[in-house]
């Protein structure tokens, strides 16, 4: 980058809108990407952590829940699925009032003794540990706006 350039996410912008969708975009990848790479070091690859993540916000979900969730096929899932049963990561349960249903979930054992989530977590924690008091209110404030913008559109 030439020394007078500025960063792409400091150009002049056609709109707001599309700068917001840019910004937006690109902190969701950042942080794909880091999740991504420490999930490596734990034997993970993307959409297993995908799953792992889905079924951390949603226990005993379905399959055609996660695959709904994840945007992938239902038999992609289903294999993803077998390998995390088969390394003691995921759980199927039928429940007793439908037997047709099975329902996923993180296995205790492996939530109590594995270090992936904290990471997760930690990475946000470690970023915002040096913001100044104005910088996290300016964060949450732009962040509880876009949320309200979004969730009021879904009504």
């Amino acid at each position: 980058m030439e020394q007078n350039q500025k960063p792409e996410w400091q150009q002049p912008w056609s709109n707001d809108s599309e700068r917001i969708v840019f910004l937006f975009k690109s902190i969701h990848k950042i942080y794909r990407d880091h999740i991504y790479k420490k999930s490596r070091q734990f034997g993970f690859t993307g959409p297993q952590i995908g799953l792992i993540m889905g079924l951390h916000k949603n226990p005993f979900s379905t399959l055609n829940e996660l695959s709904d969730c994840l945007g992938l096929s239902k038999s992609t899932v289903s294999g993803i699925v077998d390998r995390l049963v088969n390394q003691g990561v995921v759980i199927r349960e039928i429940p007793e009032s439908n037997r047709r249903t099975v329902r996923l979930s993180l296995s205790p054992e492996w939530q109590k003794n594995n270090a992936l989530h904290d990471l997760i977590h930690k990475y946000i924690y470690d970023i915002l540990k040096d913001a100044s008091k104005d910088d996290l209110h300016k964060i949450i404030v732009g962040l509880e706006t876009l949320h309200c913008l979004i969730a009021k559109d879904e009504l």
